[in-house]
């Protein structure tokens, strides 16, 4: 009982720091989260408990273990054993979070107080970068002083002026945060913890006026997977679909209108593509890198370039194939200075890439197993599009909020429970736990 308390209390806060992932006092990488620490604590705690890999798990299992040897051999290739341990201590990290979730996930289910602190959590971790949101909306929107950027600087190393990106390193990190923890405060909200809907609101809000041309892609690719994979509501997700897709080309035009906001950002609501991709360093990046992996698999296809190793072909095949991008300096310095810090942004082209057909069947084996374990919960099926949605600009295996979402789904916690199980049963058990911890 006590280890069993001592895990859920290291997820717990692990899920009250979720939104602190690039703090100033520390720099082992570009994305750090707080979060993944106490996760890993946990998952090591767990090794002492009698916790089971489920059977799709196997694919995922078999995954981490040809990636790490495949890494391996290639290092020994490539001379370069540093990117190699790279990549294996971020699929150990990702290994370790997604077991974690889902043990909490299970433990939900024989004691339905667990999801009481979890909704206390999730306000303890949601209602100070949600503050902090509002405070940057105002600044940006209202004052247009900069007075918030000292303030954000606290807990970012790198703060964007009239941008709204919580406490987060950046404006598509904070997006990620308001979607992922917006599903859960949705789900929570729907299962009778009413002090969700405010937070819940301010998120929503917060989302919309983001401007973020990431987070409403994010959004609207994760609704069409949904259409695509329920057969439940699907002419009201079409609609709900559809009148995003207004408010994206239409409202947000307007609003950006309304509130006279400019900036490099606004240029992308022109929707001229082939103007962004000459003149917009992250547009470019986030189209290209991508593409440059799936060219690396064209080239490897049966096992890929390796774990970590999606640079070796990248400055080669983007002077063949995207030369115009040396225009922008940050693509410049990957190809001539730092080539080894090139990444290919988006989870599934590096997977592709690094992988190869043998590594990538085993990961969508393992996908598809949680999509099976979503069952007909319209919240585990959208928080899996979710997941799928979220990775296209993130290719990190230690993405906390991917394992957080995937662990859950495969642990059942969206799942429906027993009518016997009541919030106020639910509240009375925490009591218990609180004289416990």
């Amino acid at each position: 009982m006590v280890l069993r308390n001592l895990i859920i209390m290291l997820f717990l806060f692990s899920l009250a720091v979720l939104t602190y992932d690039s703090l100033p006092y520390f720099h082992f990488s570009v994305y750090r989260p707080v979060a993944m620490f106490p996760m890993f604590a946990a998952s090591f705690l767990l090794l002492f408990c009698d916790f089971r890999f489920r059977p799709g798990d196997l694919f995922f299992i078999a995954f981490v273990i040809y990636s790490i040897g495949h890494s391996l051999v290639a290092a020994i290739g490539y001379e370069d054993a540093g990117s190699s341990l790279k990549h294996v201590i971020t699929l150990l990290f990702g290994l370790s979070m997604y077991r974690v979730s889902v043990y909490i996930a299970e433990e939900t289910k024989t004691d339905p107080a667990l999801k009481g602190w979890i909704a206390k959590s999730l306000l303890i971790g949601f209602i100070p970068p949600v503050a902090f949101g509002f405070i940057q909306l105002v600044d940006a929107l209202v004052l247009h002083s900069g007075f918030s950027l000292p303030l954000t600087g606290l807990f970012s190393e790198k703060v964007y002026r009239g941008r709204i990106q919580l406490l987060s390193g950046e404006p598509s990190w904070g997006a990620i945060h308001m979607l992922s923890g917006g599903i859960l405060m949705f789900y929570l909200f729907k299962q009778g913890f009413r002090k969700h809907l405010v937070l819940l609101i301010g998120t929503a809000v917060l989302l919309v006026l983001s401007f973020s041309a990431y987070a409403y892609s994010v959004l609207l690719t994760a609704l069409l997977i949904y259409v695509l994979i329920t057969s439940k509501n699907r002419g009201k997700m079409l609609l709900v679909l559809a009148a995003c897709v207004l408010v994206v080309g239409v409202g947000v035009p307007f609003l950006l209108e309304a509130f006279h906001v400019s900036g490099y950002f606004t240029d992308r609501f022109q929707f001229d593509f082939n103007s962004l991709i000459k003149t917009d360093n992250s547009f470019f990046i986030r189209v290209v890198f991508p593409a440059i992996g799936f060219l690396e698999f064209a080239h490897h296809p049966l096992f890929g370039v390796g774990g970590g190793f999606y640079y070796r072909d990248f400055a080669e095949l983007l002077l063949k194939n995207f030369n115009d991008g040396l225009v922008f300096k940050e693509v410049h310095d990957l190809v001539f200075d730092t080539p080894e810090m090139a990444t290919s942004r988006n989870l599934l082209s590096k997977v592709f890439a690094e992988e190869g057909l043998i590594g990538a069947a085993l990961f969508f084996g393992f996908m598809f197993s949680a999509l099976r374990s979503a069952g007909a919960s319209p919240y585990a099926k959208f928080a899996f599009a979710l997941c799928v949605s979220l990775v296209m600009n993130f290719d990190s295996y230690s993405f906390v909020n991917f394992w957080l979402l995937i662990g859950f789904i495969r642990g059942g916690f969206f799942n429906e429970q027993p009518a016997a199980v009541a919030v106020g049963s639910v509240m009375q058990r925490m009591k218990g736990m609180k004289r416990i911890a």
